[in-house]
């Protein structure tokens, strides 16, 4: 084992406070290096920013649907975690690659998201240029529930749509970003799962469909396994190229796995 090289794990698919846990557990106790890990969800599962009221959620739609409901850590708004591949990495206070700068953190992980991606064929993908936006008037607008429904500098997106949500979090001895990479429509559900009149639902479907992108499946990848496998090996290589470490393939130990589960109670709503 390299301790120079960028952890590289991948989860799979597991249910939503497992998923929140282990983010969670990894930006207190992986403080040697950075950590990247790429997860999914079973079942899918609406995740609220930390301070997002869950009143603002439809529970019972989602109990019926069998859809979790979980708490992020980060802050930001609603995301459903459906057909995307999820990823977050953890940078370490004691890493040359810590800035105490957020957008510098954003702009270095968006780029391996940009390289990733047009290595499997997403060829208009790039970054969001021009100011960040004032998240404290955003926040006041409705339309703020959804987490896709903005555009922030350095995030991904294709054209001037975004494809991929990010959030990050401060911690004391390291920073936490995870985020979405959208590879599908299903996403949209999110809004029919809002506590808000018919009459606004239907805006914003509109609102959401004008500013988000998702991959669209062909050719080479026909389908969602074969383009996130794909996907997976294009972000080890897009790691290496913007870090300039290599990548190791890590896997929770069974000590990890037992402290991760003692934590999923957190994320409970």
């Amino acid at each position: 084992m390299s301790h120079d090289a960028i952890r590289f794990i991948d989860t799979g698919s597991m249910h939503g406070k497992f998923n929140m846990a282990a983010d969670y557990y990894s930006a207190r106790n992986f403080l040697d290096r950075p950590t990247f890990r790429v997860y999914r969800w079973d079942p899918y599962c609406v995740s609220l920013g930390y301070h997002q009221n869950i009143k603002e959620i439809d529970s019972q739609k989602c109990a019926e649907k069998g859809y979790d409901i979980v708490r992020r850590e980060t802050g930001g708004r609603a995301v459903f975690h459906s057909e995307e591949l999820t990823y977050s990495m953890i940078i370490p206070r004691s890493s040359w690659h810590f800035s105490d700068s957020i957008l510098d953190v954003y702009k270095k992980i968006s780029n391996v998201l940009v390289r990733a991606l047009k290595a499997s064929g997403v060829d208009d993908v790039g970054l969001k240029k021009g100011k960040t936006p004032d998240f404290k008037e955003l926040y006041k607008d409705k339309l703020s529930s959804i987490c896709f429904s903005s555009t922030s500098t350095f995030e991904v997106v294709l054209g001037e749509k975004k494809l991929v949500g990010s959030a990050q979090k401060r911690l004391r001895d390291s920073v936490l970003q995870h985020g979405s990479i959208l590879v599908g429509e299903k996403h949209l559900e999110l809004i029919d799962l809002l506590n808000i009149s018919p009459e606004l639902k239907g805006r914003f479907l509109e609102i959401t469909k004008k500013k988000t992108a998702t991959v669209s499946l062909t050719g080479e990848y026909p389908d969602h396994e074969t383009f996130y496998g794909l996907l997976k090996k294009n972000l080890k290589t897009a790691l290496e190229e913007e870090f300039g470490q290599k990548t190791e393939d890590f896997s929770f130990s069974e000590k990890d796995l037992l402290e991760i589960n003692q934590i999923e109670s957190y994320f409970n709503l």
